[in-house]
């Protein structure tokens, strides 16, 4: 008995010598890929599908109840941005501890079964989707720019999806995004401000309290109206610093 301890504690060695923990009591952040999904989507509507969608929605909706710390999702293109902090008290804990690998590969793990549970609702002949996750720690005052770096990028994509469903890429390259609305505007008369924010700049998903038989309970509700962050950083701010410790 003692022999196959000293065996399987030797083999564990090398496995333990590479994990690896993030810092508590800091941001944490996770962004959450979809793999390849430029041909995943190939066949889907252009430029927003609204069964896709729905489908990053619920499984955002999904991992905010089932990461621990989760404060806030922020869903864009194909990935989906979460805010997790340990430091709302004293006794908070991390989740699995800061485990990077265990916090990447569940998330993902996590992600991939439940996007293919609800696409194949609408879309049952449609191929797996697949996700990765990278995680890491930001200090306080940089998460929001985190978040606003996103949204810049999802505005870009936006314009470019909307841009790339009326012209062909040799009519589109070279043109700025401003170009491109303008080309939009004057050709195809399409006004991309007037699009659904939800289109524009993506959703946030968070907490929402509210009363059933007198009792207070909270849900994990889709924000499709959220402000510009560069504009309204108190949107994001207050998911970072706890008001009790």
């Amino acid at each position: 008995m003692k022999k196959h301890d000293e065996f399987g504690n030797r083999m564990k060695t090398y496995e333990y010598a590479y994990r690896t923990y993030l810092p508590k009591r800091l941001p944490v952040l996770l962004r959450i890929d979809g793999c390849h999904f430029h041909s995943y989507t190939k066949k889907l509507h252009k430029p927003f599908d609204e069964r896709l969608v729905q489908a990053f929605w619920e499984t955002g909706k999904f991992l905010a109840s089932e990461l621990m710390g989760c404060k806030i999702i922020y869903h864009q293109s194909d990935e989906i941005s979460i805010l997790l902090t340990n430091n709302d008290k004293l006794t908070t804990e991390a989740w699995f501890d800061n485990n990077i690998q265990k916090v990447a590969s569940v998330s993902a793990s996590l992600a991939t079964a439940k996007f293919n549970e609800v696409i194949k609702r609408d879309l049952p002949d449609t191929k797996l989707a697949t996700f990765d996750c990278r995680v890491w720690v930001l200090p306080p005052d940089e998460v929001v720019n985190y978040f606003l770096w996103r949204q810049l990028d999802a505005t870009k994509n936006s314009i470019s999806m909307v841009a790339q469903s009326y012209f062909s890429a040799k009519q589109l390259h070279g043109l700025s995004g401003k170009q491109m609305q303008e080309k939009l505007l004057i050709e195809k008369n399409v006004n991309w401000n007037e699009l659904p924010i939800w289109q524009r700049r993506g959703v946030c998903i968070t907490k929402r309290t509210y009363l059933k038989d007198t009792v207070e309970r909270h849900r994990w509700d889709v924000d499709m109206e959220i402000p510009i962050f560069s504009q309204d950083r108190a949107y994001i701010e207050q998911y970072v610093y706890p008001n009790d410790k």
